[in-house]
């Protein structure tokens, strides 16, 4: 590397990022040692021993097990869910394997290293905080200098003075743009000061679905006082006002996300590193993956706590689509040590990174771990730690210093999931922040709805990555359930059984022979789950204001909680989540049961095992109907759109749902995130065959944000035969089917529909065109059974005879497109569970 001054007083050697233990060198002089891969490094040059012109830098990484050793040694056994040491070294915990990924340990620079010269005094840190007052927009840049040291300085004149100019250029709200400047003078004694600079008629930064995400550009000149500009950072940012509620209310304590005043229907996804070496993600793919999440409906993305604080790209992609980000502090599953080194690793790493996203509209979250006081509660690592820190200093005190101190206008939570208080369990559903996942590790998805969490930040349900995946990874012959390839590309404890005991009740049992059926099935039990959770939470506004499901994405092939691969590809969960995370989203739900003198809920009529379009076994067990007809609707609230303490709708209190009609063991309830038009919902009650047993159409009051209930009548609402009838709710495009029994009960008719393939008018792709004869459950199109390249915009869909519904193929050839009719291709659940030579075409 050429390290000559070419004139300048200073010469710094800055690393971004090295991962993780290694020590730098110049032509064999040590100039640095580092030990953490999650923040940046600064060395001096200047006084190293002929560090001009071109030089040799050699870095020289050790093995983070050593390191991690070394650590151990002193720190003493602790507890975490892997025989693996990424407690004691600074370093992506999940790098050491996880129950999604390989353990491949990785060491090296992951971020860029550069030669960096300046003179005098450079821009050591600016964080543009933004707020909005009355319409105007304040962003206050807090400015830390450095200075070169190299030149005398004048105490008693002018001439060291700094001067600071920030400009921030942007959209005003009528339409017109702006540009407004800001000045400071720093003394030699002052190296750190706030400007402020405030923007008249700005427009606001709003979430994904509420609004438009406007940016201005910011630009913070470092000058002399004759106008020399010494240093320039740009930025672009965006301005909202965000907080959190956790007020105290009638339940226990919310979590609300409010921004602008306005009360925000959190929609999220998990995020995990998106590769096994994360040095290999580049914008490109970062802009993918998120593109995708905002257009299935996602308006919040937590990055885990197992990862890496991702790259600045990924936060410029958040802001530019109105994705909101909770950051997770790189604290996971596990008790850390709270000695040195890790302790003031730990406060560098935190500051650092603190300071480095501060300028982001998107990021409203800093979460100090995940799961480890929960963990520490739950499994009982009291026992074995005794009196050693075990990281709860950090949570506690450490890590919510330093948010208030580096950047005091983002909200921090202790943990996740977090009850607010040290005298509660952590997982409290009652208050603040839950972690739904006795569902999936023992118990089956209908338990989702035993309770109405506050903050769901994570659930999930597991499936094999998308066909085509699948076969790329694993080339075992013959390929089944149970080949030595399948199996290794599961990490999960006992993954391989949760996935076949969730099949198994609603399906039944399936030869690990049959591959493909396994696949199909894998695929909608994971869609079911899913839905069921969702369904159930989100119309229980505003009891619960936020479902974030683990996971969005995957670092390598294999089966895991992901609607998107590791190739990118997008599993059937991922077009679900499309409809469970719209706007407006329709739901069958069961009603609940009475309760009875001793407290106990007991049934009030034929009890559903199964329910709506995607959701499963409906265990009525804990599942309560509002307390009034109000019926979850949202109460008045404040002016900002917060709903007061006290005016909660408690929509879980048990007793009959109320209104005209009673005995129906469902009702109809809509979920409307923002205020729309009114709409009526048709309700029929169906023979398999596809005839229509009774049907009624009622009235829906969206006009309002809210949840609508929809108590039916028994007409509809009965089953007289569960084997062979089934509900179905259309409102405008969206649809909801409940079926009284498990689908391996259902007497599902052979599925009957017309095809036909044909070039995409638009010349994008291909349109396949699906007409049924007879009624058609969960009809299923995999492109990419065909060809690597394969695509389709929808998932599982379920037609009534008479129906049509065409699916957009891109990357298929016309031969390649003939194919799209052949199955597994094209499959339907009466296909999967019956024979494929039972399905009649016409």
């Amino acid at each position: 590397m050429d390290v000559a001054p070419r004139g300048h007083e200073r010469v710094d050697l800055v690393c971004e990022g090295l991962d993780t233990v290694a020590e730098l060198s110049l032509d064999g002089v040590v100039v640095g040692t580092t030990r953490n891969m999650h923040r940046r490094y600064r060395f001096d040059l200047n006084d190293v021993p002929g560090a001009t012109g071109d030089r040799e830098l050699e870095l020289l990484f050790e093995s983070p097990y050593r390191e991690a050793g070394r650590v151990a040694a002193r720190a003493g056994s602790m507890p975490g869910p892997y025989d693996e040491p990424f407690p004691y070294v600074r370093k992506q915990a999940s790098n050491f394997g996880w129950d999604w990924g390989l353990t491949a340990v990785t060491s090296g620079p992951w971020r860029p290293v550069a030669i960096e010269r300046w003179s005098t005094a450079r821009l050591a840190e600016v964080k543009p905080l933004v707020d909005v007052e009355a319409g105007e927009g304040v962003l206050d840049a807090h400015v830390r200098v450095e200075r070169s040291g190299m030149n005398d300085l004048d105490q008693d004149g002018e001439d060291d003075d700094l001067v600071l100019v920030v400009t921030v250029a942007g959209p005003t709200a009528d339409g017109g743009t702006t540009r407004q400047r800001s000045r400071a003078q720093l003394t030699p004694k002052d190296d750190e000061t706030v400007v402020t600079v405030r923007v008249p008629e700005v427009r606001r930064w709003w979430p994904r679905g509420y609004g438009e995400q406007p940016r201005y550009d910011v630009t913070v000149e470092l000058q002399t006082v004759d106008g020399e500009v010494l240093d320039r950072r740009t930025a672009r940012t965006g301005f909202r006002s965000a907080r959190i509620d956790t007020a105290d209310d009638a339940v226990g304590k919310p979590f609300t996300v409010v921004v602008n005043g306005t009360v925000i229907d959190v929609r999220g996804v998990n995020w995990i590193p998106d590769d096994v070496i994360v040095s290999r993600v580049d914008r490109q793919r970062v802009a993918d993956r998120l593109r995708v999440a905002a257009d299935l409906g996602v308006n919040l993305v937590r990055v885990w706590g197992g990862g890496v604080y991702e790259s600045d790209d990924f936060y410029d992609v958040c802001d530019e689509a109105g994705l909101l980000v909770w950051q997770d502090f790189a604290f996971a599953c596990a008790a850390y040590p709270e000695i040195e080194p890790i302790r003031s690793e730990v406060v560098a790493e935190a500051r650092d990174n603190v300071a480095r996203l501060a300028g982001h509209p998107s990021l409203v979250v800093w979460n100090g771990n995940n799961e480890n006081i929960w963990l520490h509660d739950a499994d009982g690592w009291a026992d074995e730690l005794g009196d050693r820190g075990w990281g709860l200093d950090y949570y506690l005190d450490l890590l919510p210093t330093i948010v208030d101190a580096v950047d005091p206008s983002r909200f921090y939570t202790v943990a996740s999931p977090w009850s607010g208080s040290e005298n509660l369990p952590a997982n409290d559903v009652d208050h603040e922040t839950h972690h739904s996942w006795d569902v999936w590790n023992r118990l089956s998805d209908d338990h989702y709805r035993d309770s109405v969490p506050r903050f769901v930040s994570e659930f999930g349900w597991q499936a094999p990555p998308a066909w085509r995946t699948l076969r790329e990874a694993v080339t075992d012959e013959p390929l089944r359930v149970d080949s030595p390839g399948v199996v290794h590309h599961q990490k999960a404890d006992d993954g391989m059984g949760k996935l076949a005991r969730g099949i198994a009740p609603r399906f039944g049992t399936v030869d690990p022979a049959d591959l493909d059926r396994w696949h199909y099935l894998t695929q909608l039990q994971q869609t079911r789950a899913i839905a069921t959770a969702v369904e159930h939470w989100r119309t229980h506004w505003p009891r619960n204001t936020g479902v974030v499901v683990w996971q969005l994405n995957d670092l390598w092939p294999v089966a895991s909680w992901s609607a998107v691969d590791s190739a990118g590809r997008l599993k059937p969960l991922a077009h679900e989540l499309r409809r469970l995370y719209d706007d407006v989203l329709l739901a069958i739900r069961p009603v609940a049961r009475a309760a009875t003198d001793d407290g106990a809920a007991s049934d009030d009529g034929a009890a559903p095992t199964s329910s709506d379009d995607r959701s499963g076994g409906a265990d009525r067990d804990g599942t309560s109907a509002p307390a009034d007809g109000a019926a979850g609707t949202a109460p008045a609230g404040a002016a900002d759109g917060t709903t007061e303490p006290g005016g909660l709708v408690d929509t879980l209190s048990l007793g009959v749902s109320p209104g005209s009609f009673g005995g129906s063991p469902v009702e109809v309830a809509v979920r409307s995130a923002r205020a729309g038009r009114d709409s009526v919902v048709r309700i029929r009650r169906m023979h398999v065959s596809g005839t229509i047993l009774a049907e009624v159409t009622l009235p829906v009051r969206l006009s309002e944000a809210g949840v609508a209930v929809v108590p039916l009548p028994e007409s509809v609402g009965v089953v007289d035969d569960p084997t062979r009838e089934l509900v179905v709710a259309d409102m405008d495009w969206r649809r909801a089917v409940w079926t009284a029994a498990p689908d391996q009960d259902v007497r599902w008719e052979p599925a009957r529909y017309r095809t036909t393939v044909s070039p995409a008018a638009d010349g994008d792709g291909h349109d396949l065109v699906v007409e049924a004869a007879s009624l058609v459950r969960d009809l299923l199109v995999q492109p990419d059974r065909v060809a690597p390249t394969g695509t389709v915009d929808r998932g599982f869909m379920t037609l009534l005879p008479g129906e049509r519904v065409g699916f957009r193929v891109r990357g298929l050839s016309d031969a390649e497109a003939a194919r799209l009719v052949e199955g597994p291709v094209l499959w339907s659940l009466a296909d999967v569970l019956h024979t494929v030579e039972d399905r009649t075409p016409y």
